[in-house]
């Protein structure tokens, strides 16, 4: 499994790709312009914004510092721990 600082340096598809096919989604928070999308991959987590008005992936973060999870507290499904 590849690490956040390794993750980081990908192209923003290359992220994405990686993260839709080895991540498990936890929460989205859907908005006007843009859906956020946050995923847990491996030892870190991913956010991943979507421009709906452009239909394209806007930006891709990867992070580790659980300080960045609390906008996505009450939206985290953590079922997947659970199965």
């Amino acid at each position: 499994m590849v690490d956040v600082k390794v993750f980081m340096k990908w192209s923003i598809s290359r992220q994405a790709q990686y993260t839709w096919k080895f991540g498990d989604h936890l929460a989205k928070k859907d908005g006007f312009q843009f859906n956020h999308d946050l995923y847990i991959l491996g030892g870190f987590f991913v956010e991943i914004v979507y421009n709906l008005e452009l239909g394209q992936v806007e930006s891709v973060y990867g992070f580790n510092q659980s300080s960045y999870l609390l906008p996505y507290v009450e939206e985290i499904d953590l079922a997947y721990l659970f199965t």
